[in-house]
């Protein structure tokens, strides 16, 4: 939902950051999962959102936390819960209002939207239209009463930041979609309805003139509290449904704020916020993207006051000396990782004697088994957090099968785009020779044989999306061996994430403009660009250490390049270093972005220790040896052909994350 009734106002203000020892921590949720049958509308998990979310705004000390769900969360139960909290809130409070629930767009009656559509919440009471119906304007008015319009939402928010003045705080997040073009795979979506228009709507123009204009007025915010807007989605996109870490569906968003909320750092601001939800986010769904708006987005997060927390782990079960960890193989809690337990509650391991410590001998994606040095005394499992101490990464098993070698035979003939018996032979023997390849049923990836004999392809079964093309994989099966490992580097490139607070490096693209660099992009969350277009890479260490910096570029058909350091460009890794509390850009080095096309992934590398990934990344795995630091070991082994890395990482050797943006096509 674009909460736009605020945005031109958005600089016109100074923003306060001061922390009132008097605040209160409220939170208003609405939690629409379970719709009436006749709705029109799927239930969605907005109840887990519900659980999640609630726990992870307690541990930051949110003392007000009242819920809405389902039958109560009517057009009249949303106006009345959100006439409490602004009843209920005082000067200098910090307030969170989430949304779990559908999103629609409907038409605009009042003629004075560009494109005719207002985004709204989908309430408990709201209606779609009969399937295959085109509703009158007359029917699209009274459907429309169930549906909360984002300006009518405005108007809440408004007497709201109006009650708070300016030392409060005000977060609103919208875990639910916009009516998008539609999504791949099967996940639960979260709207994704075509808008509720009325006959007709396509065919007319909506354009606003001067009789239609809508007339703004314009606030004094100076005494007003400051707002931030998160939203899941696109005002174009849908909003895909995922899963925790139990395998339980979840909302995106919700999702996110958990595993976000749980490692906050001193200094952060809602921008930093968003930016390890957008991570978070799209390495369960690289295709959607989140928004930010509003003009509190580089106000300290709660008014400054939230807690530090060092990254944890939660302890499922606990049995003697052996542990069963709610986190596994994404959290670098490979066979083989070093975990230490303390007390739960504990802030920061530093100058604490552990428990116990242990070694992972078990390893999934989400969960782990540790066998301990010792028993560490708990009676309960919520009693202790563990703490990594030594990280563990080894690529995982590619699960791949051949798409459509069940093809039957018609009138004697194989269809044209099956593979031969033969050809289905030599592909198997292929697969099979590779340690890191296994053949399933359940594949992470697809061999499927081109129409009408054209050329082959690589199909990711997640998306859909081909991850690269080979002319005849039966024949050259050399190449599609390569191509094979090439995607297996990337995955394991992709998902290496190791969290150090301490190596806090942010990284962004400015656009070249008139020659110099677009430095209103540092504020802002845009990470869309063209073909053709000329960027520069702006650092800024927030931490308290000097830190070095490489960055590795992904593109979507595998290939990986050395961004910095860059010897052509005469960047070295001596150069490399951002000192604490610095920011700036690289102005001399301008580079132009060039297909392929598609979601394009920085791979941020920062550590205290001078690293150099180039030699390493252009000579794939080849270059660079003799006593490697730790995250060079990591990315020379991913270019390995052996089915599994051996390398451990310690946990304070540095930070390394994704920083995604989109390519177009030049129009």
């Amino acid at each position: 939902m674009k909460i736009r009734w605020l945005l031109p106002f958005s600089i016109l203000f100074p923003l306060l950051s001061t922390s009132l020892s008097g605040q209160t921590k409220r939170a208003l949720i609405f939690a629409i999962g379970n719709y009436p049958d006749d709705s029109g509308w799927v239930a969605i998990s907005s109840a887990r959102d519900d659980s999640l979310v609630q726990k992870a705004l307690r541990d930051q000390q949110f003392t007000d936390i009242r819920v809405v769900r389902d039958k109560g969360a009517t057009i009249a139960g949303i106006k009345n819960a959100l006439n409490d909290l602004v009843n209920r809130s005082a000067v200098g409070d910090v307030v969170v209002i989430h949304f779990s629930s559908h999103g629609e767009q409907v038409e605009d009656l009042d003629g004075n939207k560009p494109d005719g559509l207002e985004e709204s919440i989908v309430s408990y009471e709201a209606k779609q239209p009969p399937y295959g119906t085109e509703p009158t304007r007359e029917e699209v008015l009274k459907l429309r009463q169930g549906y909360f319009l984002d300006n009518v939402f405005g108007t809440y928010v408004d007497k709201l930041r109006a009650k708070l003045g300016k030392n409060g705080d005000v977060a609103i997040f919208l875990d639910l979609c916009y009516a998008g073009t539609g999504t791949r795979g099967t996940a639960r979506v979260r709207g994704g309805k075509a808008p509720l228009v009325s006959r007709g709507f396509y065919s007319r123009k909506h354009a606003i003139t001067a009789d239609n204009k809508q007339v703004l007025t314009l606030l004094n915010e100076s005494n007003m509290a400051s707002y931030v807007v998160i939203g899941a989605a696109r005002a174009n996109e849908s909003d895909n449904e995922t899963y925790d870490d139990t395998r339980h569906s979840i909302g995106p968003l919700s999702y996110a704020i958990t595993k976000v909320f749980a490692n906050l750092e001193p200094g952060m601001t809602y921008r930093t916020l968003f930016a390890k939800i957008q991570s978070v986010m799209n390495s369960k769904l690289p295709d959607q993207h989140p928004v930010l708006s509003g003009n509190g987005q580089d106000r300290t997060l709660f008014g400054g006051s939230f807690i530090a927390q060092k990254p944890y782990i939660l302890i499922d079960k606990i049995k003697g000396n052996d542990l069963t960890l709610a986190g596994g193989k994404f959290a670098g809690l490979d066979i083989g990782a070093k975990i230490a337990v303390y007390p739960a509650g504990t802030n920061s391991p530093m100058g604490i004697k552990p428990l116990t410590t242990g070694t992972v001998t078990k390893a999934e994606l989400y969960t782990a088994g540790v066998h301990l040095d010792s028993d560490p005394g708990l009676k309960e499992a919520a009693l202790g957090w563990v703490f990594i101490t030594q990280q563990a990464f080894k690529t995982e098993m590619l699960n791949v099968s051949i798409a459509n070698n069940i093809a039957t035979v018609s009138r004697g003939k194989e269809p044209a785009s099956a593979f031969s018996p033969n050809e289905l032979l030599r592909l198997q023997k292929a697969l099979k020779s590779l340690p890191s390849v296994k053949l399933s049923d359940r594949p992470d990836i697809n061999i499927a044989r081109g129409k009408n004999n054209s050329v082959d392809s690589i199909i990711i079964s997640s998306t859909g999306a081909a991850f690269d093309t080979i002319a005849n994989a039966s024949k050259d099966t050399a190449r599609l061996k390569n191509k094979i490992k090439t995607y297996i580097r990337y995955c394991f490139l992709k998902d290496l994430n190791v969290n150090d607070p301490d190596a806090d490096l942010e990284v962004k693209l400015l656009p070249v403009v008139n020659g110099n660099p677009d430095t209103n992009y540092v504020h802002l969350s845009d990470t869309s660009f063209t073909a053709g277009d000329k960027m520069v890479i702006w650092v800024n260490n927030k931490s308290g250490k000097n830190l070095y910096v490489n960055i590795l570029d992904m593109q979507p058909d595998g290939i990986i390049n050395a961004i910095l350091p860059n010897n052509s460009a005469r960047i070295f890794a001596d150069d490399l270093l951002v000192p604490a509390g610095a920011s700036f850009a690289f102005t001399k080095y301008v580079i132009t972005l060039a297909p392929p096309c598609g979601k394009e992934i920085f791979k941020i590398f920062a550590s205290t220790d001078r690293i150099d990934l180039e030699s390493i990344a252009n000579s794939n795995g080849a270059g660079r040896r003799g006593n490697l630091k730790p995250f060079e070991r990591l990315v020379q082994q991913s270019f390995n052909s052996r089915s599994t890395t051996d390398q451990n990482i310690g946990t304070a050797d540095g930070s390394s994350y994704n920083l995604y943006f989109d390519i177009k096509p030049k129009q």
